[in-house]
């Protein structure tokens, strides 16, 4: 078999045939969609593009929240040797209009009219863009003239039907190293560049992962994250790699819900998303009697003796593990059933970094989060912790094929099959970030153990050096302020200034039960940020994290925002990281003050 991602999805569609490959939410309730069925629907896509006049090489751009149309498109277009572009649906008229320009998109799919409003308004600045297509046929269902994901299939059964070899000859043509896919970074300190992927790079990198992760076809795993940034799309991949079956998450307010019916034996996932459930299950305890409470407390300690032994592989002692089973029976088995799922054989972590707290938290209840580590310019993983061989507070070691040194200033170097071919019309900024013998400037700083675990420090770009020379990874400290499920985001600032402070922001569900149980008249998040007493609730918090923290590393000084950090305000990234060159530019006076 030929190693591209279109040659991967026909064989195996041709060899899962009438099973399960996805499920899609419609009609109020979760619908199978089997490996056949797909293939039929993705034959007919590539046929109508093909009708269009899509051609090898021609981009075709997807606006779209995760659905399982995004993957089908995603196929399809690889099929018959285009590229991809994804964007993400939260992106200003202004970004659409910059990466459509900058890509020359021929074709670009929107997922419904609010996005094609976007598009309609920008169509006359792009000359490349042929046509429009909407995913959400009810949306648009007034207009003849428009045409639709629906129409452009209904032409590709009649091409099909005139030529049936025609999908078999384009994936013929299709080669290893075409170019599958522009990826565009958030554009955080300047224009988005379009990060260049093979069909090779995700070929091997999926391969490389999925055979890391020990996925197979009996895995089901939840699909929800952005199908427009690499880990996402890497993991789905893994998946068809696998022959696993995917749930595709309709929004994420409905994230818990999917989980509840998917079960999953597998959840990769952000940070953000694990922070959210261990504040949940910290919520649900606050509201339990003292004596519960107290339970729970001594069945976590005994998890976390657990927890160590494995850590250490070594055995773990027989009075711990049956005082482990009793209380996973009591407590922890219907904590994974309200979370995640009761299946999970592991969960997995990459995008950002996350607190070993966390994870310690989690393994002593019964999950184990495999925290990962790669970049876009990666095609996603380059290195990944394994089920029985990882360490809690590194991102593993590399995967098959992929290497990774540390520069003499402690930056990350990575050389492998994912590697990045190009940044797209940037001949500059793709000879500063890859040099001549092939190692890649990842930006992040780090180091090796002696074991081969990867730790990462901190992103180069965003270290603090104070006035006093102290380098400090505000991430670290970040984490480690954000175990409070009472505080969602933190930003700490402190680059060529005398000492350190913080922004904070409130976790608006915890928020509103402490209101409730201290008689708040108003529960609203900036209400509640002016309110003396939970200014001196997150001002204990700041102080007892500070004693683990090195003098020159605590925060000094501190204040709490009327709101919380959002893609929708542009502070987070799809990914959910915090952009913090905007938010110091939006709360640049707040932030001068603390210094005054």
């Amino acid at each position: 078999m030929r190693r591209t991602i279109a040659h991967l999805g026909h064989a195996q569609h041709e060899r899962f045939g009438d099973s399960v490959f996805f499920y899609h939410f419609h009609d109020d309730r979760f619908r199978p969609v089997t490996w056949r069925q797909a293939a039929a629907r993705g034959d007919r896509i590539t046929a109508g593009l093909h009708a269009l006049g899509c051609g090898h090489g021609d981009k075709i751009a997807i606006v779209s929240e995760t659905r399982a149309e995004w993957s089908s498109l995603d196929l399809a277009t690889l099929t018959f040797g285009g590229v991809v572009v994804g964007i993400y649906p939260t992106s200003t008229t202004e970004q659409l209009r910059y990466i459509l320009d900058h890509c020359e998109a021929r074709v670009v799919f929107v997922e419904n009219a609010l996005q094609l409003e976007k598009v309609a308004t920008i169509r006359a600045q792009l000359p490349a863009l042929q046509n429009a297509i909407v995913i959400d046929s009810d949306d648009s269902a007034s207009d003849d003239d428009l045409l639709t994901l629906a129409t452009l299939e209904a032409q590709g059964e009649r091409a099909l039907a005139d030529d049936p070899q025609l999908v078999e000859r384009l994936r013929d043509a299709v080669q290893p190293d075409d170019v599958a896919s522009l990826v565009y970074t958030s554009g955080t300190t300047g224009p988005p560049k379009g990060v260049v992927l093979t069909h090779k790079n995700f070929y091997e990198i999926s391969d490389a992962a999925q055979r890391a992760m020990g996925l197979s076809r009996h895995d089901v795993g939840v699909v929800f994250l952005p199908l427009a940034h690499s880990l996402q799309r890497v993991a789905a991949y893994a998946g068809l790699r696998a022959g696993s079956a995917g749930y595709y998450c309709p929004n994420l307010e409905r994230l818990l819900e999917t989980w509840q019916a998917a079960q999953p034996t597998v959840v990769s996932s952000v940070p953000r998303i694990f922070e959210k459930m261990h504040s949940r299950i910290m919520q649900g305890l606050a509201q339990q009697t003292p004596r519960r409470q107290a339970l729970f407390n001594v069945a976590l300690g005994i998890g976390k003796r657990r927890s160590e032994a494995i850590q250490r592989k070594e055995r773990v002692p027989l009075h711990i593990d049956l005082a482990y089973s009793f209380f996973d029976k009591l407590i922890f088995s219907k904590i994974r059933q309200r979370t995640f799922g009761g299946r999970v054989r592991y969960l997995v972590s990459g995008g950002a970094p996350i607190s070993k707290e966390l994870l310690e938290f989690f393994h002593a209840v019964g999950y184990l989060i495999l925290e990962g580590y790669g970049l876009t310019e990666t095609s996603a993983p380059a290195t990944l912790n394994r089920p029985h061989d990882f360490r809690f507070g590194s991102v593993g070691r590399v995967l098959d094929d992929v290497e990774v040194e540390i520069a003499s200033d402690g930056e990350i170097m990575i050389r492998g099959p994912g590697l990045f071919t190009e940044y797209y019309k940037d001949p500059q900024a793709t000879a500063e970030a890859i040099e001549a013998d092939g190692w890649f400037h990842s930006g992040d700083i780090g180091e090796i153990d002696d074991d081969g675990f990867l730790s990462i420090t901190d992103r180069k770009k965003d270290l603090i050096i104070t006035a006093g020379g102290k380098n400090i990874a505000p991430q670290n400290i970040e984490n480690l302020i954000k175990t409070d499920p009472r505080i969602s985001q933190v930003m700490v600032h402190g680059d060529k200034r005398k000492f350190l402070v913080a922004l904070i922001t409130l976790d608006e569900d915890e928020m509103k039960t402490w209101a409730k149980e201290n008689g708040c008249a108003e529960d609203t998040i900036a209400a509640l940020a002016t309110d003396q007493r939970v200014i001196d609730a997150v001002g204990a918090v700041i102080e007892e994290k500070n004693r683990q923290l090195a003098r020159y590393e605590s925060i000094k000084k501190f204040r709490i925002l009327p709101g919380d950090f959002s893609v929708e305000n542009g502070m987070l990234t799809p990914t959910l990281k915090v952009k913090r060159r905007v938010i110091e530019g939006n709360y640049r006076e707040l932030l001068d003050e603390l210094y005054a």
